[in-house]
């Protein structure tokens, strides 16, 4: 490559034609400035508060609708027609949509089947009277008339009046496992049939019962030669006499024989005492023995000495006793419990409920609970339940007195 010398590029460069630029300093100022300042577009004030008030217009029809769902004050039989309703369209889903396990001949059989069952144009055409059948109107109007109703299939489990001529009479369950007080009317007590219960015979009707309510002492009287084989009968001998005396309020229960001696009680060797029931020992949860319609609130005795809260959590638990179910449904939570003046407040979390009853047996095992830990009057908060036959839910309601009365024998 042949290489130029300085001299030769200056000679080359004189060569080309002159370059000059006759724009006036005036016209080059103003064309730069144009380009440099050239105004940018401006945006409306007002767009950025609209976007924003626009946003949350939406985000308030989406969820104020479910707001107010979640927290309306409900009957209780619209919450048992949600829970009903909730109940058939998950069967109703599982109906339709095809098994996983299925062949896609077997899918196809179906898909012609449903194509039968359906409407011709012609019959959707007629009136809705003559498409419905008489049947299913039936089931849905006695349904109706039920739940119009509830107050005539509403079963309560205790005793809010203290009448006179009442009596305690406690009876083991068919199994021994669990002792369970009733309420009896004296005159009508001997007639009464444990069998139609579910129930066992009593096992303390041998002994006699001295009872000093001044001094808040009873004496328990065995016969001589008394003898028991078995721990389980023994101890529900023991926790039949401690029912028996509970409503007396009692600070000690001596027991002995005819003459005198302490009672041989098999596994409990000879006692000459019996301890009276002391608060925060029992919850109470639900007995029925098989298909009996006979139901019964349980005292389930609890190991330690658990605050009410922990009290309220064990009655949700299972496995307490054959014939024991929790009296409390497992949607239910317990928030908080306070205490304010003397009443014991309880805040309630809850899906739908499947009854009237369902509602009333848990408040009912609820106020038993309360009662036995020391406490008078309990105020249910966050029921959302605007309707109820039995009791006043916006109010405290008083536990009761006495549990399972058996009076209509």
């Amino acid at each position: 490559m042949k290489k130029h010398s300085d001299e030769d590029i200056k000679k080359a460069l004189s060569k080309l034609p002159a370059m000059e630029d006759r724009q006036s300093k005036e016209m080059l100022y103003q064309k730069v400035s144009s380009r440099v300042n050239k105004p940018q577009r401006k945006v409306a004030p007002w767009l950025f508060p609209g976007l924003a008030t626009v946003a949350v217009l939406l985000v308030l029809a989406v969820f104020l609708p479910v707001f107010f769902s979640n927290n309306g004050m409900l009957t209780v039989e619209e919450s048992a027609d949600r829970a009903d309703q909730s109940a058939e369209s998950s069967t109703a889903n599982e109906e339709t949509s095809p098994s996983l396990d299925s062949s896609p001949s077997e899918t196809g059989e179906e898909s012609s089947e449903t194509k039968e069952a359906e409407p011709s144009s012609e019959e959707e055409s007629l009136p809705a009277e003559e498409n419905e059948e008489e049947e299913p109107q039936a089931d849905e109007t006695k349904v109706e008339e039920d739940r119009e109703d509830p107050e005539t299939e509403l079963d309560s489990l205790i005793l809010s009046s203290d009448e006179s001529g009442l009596r305690t009479l406690s009876y083991p369950g068919k199994n021994a496992e669990i002792i369970l007080p009733t309420v009896q009317k004296q005159p009508e007590s001997e007639e009464f049939s444990p069998e139609r219960y579910g129930l066992a015979d009593r096992v303390v009707d041998e002994l006699k019962y001295e009872i000093n309510e001044t001094e808040g002492a009873a004496v328990v009287t065995f016969p001589d030669g008394f003898s028991v084989s078995g721990a389980a009968w023994a101890n529900a001998i023991i926790e039949s006499i401690r029912w028996d005396l509970e409503n007396f309020q009692l600070q000690e229960i001596s027991v002995q024989t005819e003459s005198g001696g302490p009672v041989n009680l098999g596994s409990y060797g000879e006692i000459s005492e019996i301890p009276v029931i002391q608060q925060g020992e029992y919850i109470f949860q639900l007995y029925q023995y098989e298909d009996s319609s006979e139901r019964f609130l349980a005292p389930i005795s609890v190991e330690g000495s658990p605050t009410f809260r922990e009290a309220l959590s064990l009655m949700q638990e299972k496995g307490k006793g054959l014939y024991i179910s929790p009296a409390v449904p497992e949607h239910v939570q317990f928030t908080s419990t306070t205490i304010d003046q003397g009443i014991m407040n309880i805040q309630v979390q809850h899906e739908s409920w499947a009854s009237e009853q369902q509602l009333l047996t848990m408040v009912e095992a609820i106020l038993v609970t309360a009662g036995q830990f020391g406490f008078e009057r309990v105020k249910f908060n966050g029921m959302n339940v605007s309707e109820f036959s039995t009791y006043d839910l916006e109010e405290p309601i008083d536990v009761p007195g006495r549990i399972n009365p058996v009076m209509d024998q």
